[in-house]
């Protein structure tokens, strides 16, 4: 809310007093256009209507609706737009005998795709059905989008062509009430902004004041369940254009926020409890959590969302706790793994592309469907590489072995009289250096070679040959503390870029990039490590050692993380000479610049190996 203001203000404060006139002429030609479009569409005052992602009024021009306004709320449920950011925004929207907004409530809600059964939908036709659960998690069928429009929650479902393609949860993240009044020349006088809950109790409370040009002139603001509150004054004090003063439950001031013209820069001067300033900083505090959504009535809290169909901005927020203690994501993603079919000890193959870690998985918990070897093998057969990943599942439902090669795949023209014998379906081979095939038995003595073939024939036909080629052979296995990634230990089996390396690596609750890692060689020596330290004004240390493990460097990482002190040593581990450059001068690695979660190791090997 008080971002909107002060990008607007900050838009006009930058603008000449001839612009601004022209530009007030001009909105006034706009408004009444807009006034005359809503008159002919048979728009009326005081009148139910509905608008989607509608925007608060700051100034005189927006207080008239430029977007569409609506009839009925079922022309606006299927609205692609808002697949855009996951979000329905839909306001019941009133204006005032002078075309102006004069009420709106405003609901707004997540858009989760969720893992749910689909037996109960198979007797539906094509088409998008709503649904309520009731307090033992039975479906209600419900006739239309306007049945289900002010609940709280609702499912949402849309099949195809005799398959369901989405189930969503639909829950209220927000219920805004919005109510405006005008001064006689129809500026702005008065914004009136309330926020509920699911009970319609009021949890935040706004109200800002305009003077006869419609300019903001002061904004109160307060927390209803904290008792917290702000009172924003516009002074165009010099180079100052408001005072924020802050107050905690028991009305007693502790912040004084200046916020300065044309900038988003601020000033934050915290009080103590007799008004003296104890400490000054440049972030501004916040008596409300605009982020936190409508808490989930049950059982919509406990419907488990699907990843892979789901927006990724909602499934990064979930990603990001990482390798974070977080129970209610822990037993969603079990409760995924096991409706996906996944079991401890389970042996299967994966889906691409495959999710990075962390990045893009809570934690080590699958949360795509297995396949087969035969799958799996051919995913993506017109790329120039291919991944095959097999997975092993541990007891506690997540990844304890990554298997990973990489294939470069290229399609070949051999003789068609070779395969004239062969049925329908896909075959495998090996060639030799004279283009002569021998044929394999199935896929699994293919991918165990470090060449092959792989012919598929459809109806009597061959459409398509391609040679595939092992580039590069992966390995990471995972130890766990209850249900967090402690350990990891990538093993390079084949590079084309570095001989067999080992890269063992602790994690800290919470942290993506190793707290510690070790590298051997293909002998078992130690050739570098990293470790993150305790210390005053260093961060990690870092030390390389050769391919007979004597070190041969020992580095200090600052706390700033831009001052190093990289000592060369001798046999003797004396120091030779020190520079402030954290890379290796003498014998330099790509493996140096430790450390190294196992997707970056992996992505630098292969971005090296296309070079």
């Amino acid at each position: 809310m008080k971002t909107l203001v002060k990008i607007c203000l900050f838009l006009f404060g930058i603008c000449s007093i001839q612009y601004v006139i022209a530009k007030v002429n001009m909105n006034n030609q706009q408004q009444q256009q807009i006034v005359n479009q809503l008159k002919q569409q048979g728009i009326l005052p005081n009148t139910t209507y509905y608008q989607l992602d509608y925007l608060p009024a700051l100034d005189n021009q927006d207080s008239f609706p430029e977007k569409s306004l609506y009839s009925s709320v079922n022309e606006l449920e299927t609205n692609p737009n808002m697949y855009i950011m996951a979000t329905q925004s839909i306001a019941q929207v009133q204006l005032n005998k002078n075309y102006q907004y004069s009420q709106i409530i405003q609901l707004d809600r997540n858009i989760i795709e969720v893992i749910y059964p689909t037996d109960s939908f198979q007797s539906l036709d094509d088409g998008v059905y709503f649904y309520t659960l009731d307090e033992h998690k039975q479906l209600q069928k419900k006739n239309s989008f306007n049945d289900v429009y002010l609940l709280p929650s609702y499912l949402r479902i849309e099949k195809k062509h005799g398959i369901v393609v989405s189930i969503q949860k639909r829950s209220l993240t927000s219920i805004t009430h919005y109510k405006y009044d005008y001064w006689s020349n129809n500026s702005l006088k008065y914004l009136k902004l309330e926020m509920y809950d699911n009970n319609k109790k009021v949890i935040y409370d706004s109200e800002v004041f305009f003077d006869e040009k419609g300019e903001m002139v002061k904004a109160i603001r307060k927390n209803i369940e904290t008792k917290q509150s702000s009172i924003e004054t516009i002074v165009h004090q010099e180079d100052i254009y408001s005072i924020d003063e802050f107050f905690d439950n028991e009305g007693i001031k502790t912040n004084r926020v200046s916020h300065y013209e044309n900038s988003f820069r601020v000033k934050n001067e915290i009080l103590n409890k007799y008004g003296k300033v104890i400490k000054t900083n440049n972030s501004e505090p916040e008596i409300f959590d605009f982020d936190k959504d409508l808490e989930e009535p049950y059982p919509y809290n406990k419907l488990v969302m699907n990843v892979e169909k789901s927006n990724a901005l909602l499934t990064d927020s979930m990603f990001e706790q990482g390798i974070s203690d977080n129970p209610k994501y822990d037993e969603d993603a079990l409760k995924r793994a096991e409706y996906l079919g996944i079991k401890p000890n389970q042996v299967y193959y994966h889906k691409l592309p495959f999710p990075s870690f962390m990045a893009e998985r809570y934690k080590n918990f699958p949360h795509q469907a297995p396949l087969t070897l035969i799958e799996a093998e051919n995913q993506s057969p017109q790329e120039k590489y291919s991944d095959l990943i097999r997975i092993e599942i541990d007891n506690n439902y997540q990844y304890k072995k990554i298997d990973k090669t990489k294939w470069q795949q290229t399609a070949i023209s051999l003789p068609s009289t070779q395969f004239k014998s062969l049925e329908n379906g896909i075959h495998f081979f090996v060639i030799n250096d004279k283009g002569q095939l021998t044929p394999l038995n199935n896929v699994e003595q293919a991918i165990a070679q470090p060449t092959y073939v792989r012919v598929e024939k459809v109806m009597g036909k061959i459409v398509s040959t391609l040679q595939k080629t092992r580039v590069q052979w992966l390995t990471t296995e995972f130890d766990y503390k209850k249900n967090a990634p402690i350990r990891s230990k990538l093993t390079v089996i084949e590079s084309h870029v570095v001989p067999k390396l080992v890269i063992e690596s602790e994690y800290e609750s919470g942290q993506y990039l190793p707290a510690s890692q070790v590298i051997k060689n293909a002998q078992g020596n130690i050739i570098r490590t990293f470790k993150t330290v305790k210390k005053k004004n260093t961060l990690a240390i870092l030390e390389r050692f050769n391919e007979q493990g004597i070190k041969t460097n020992h580095i200090k990482i600052s706390k700033q993380g831009n001052i190093v002190e990289n000592q060369y040593l001798d046999s003797k581990e004396h120091v030779r000479f020190t520079t402030s450059d954290i890379q290796d001068k003498e014998y330099p690695q790509l493996y140096d610049a430790l450390p190294f979660n196992p997707n970056g190791f992996e992505m630098m090997l292969f971005e090296h190996f296309e070079k």
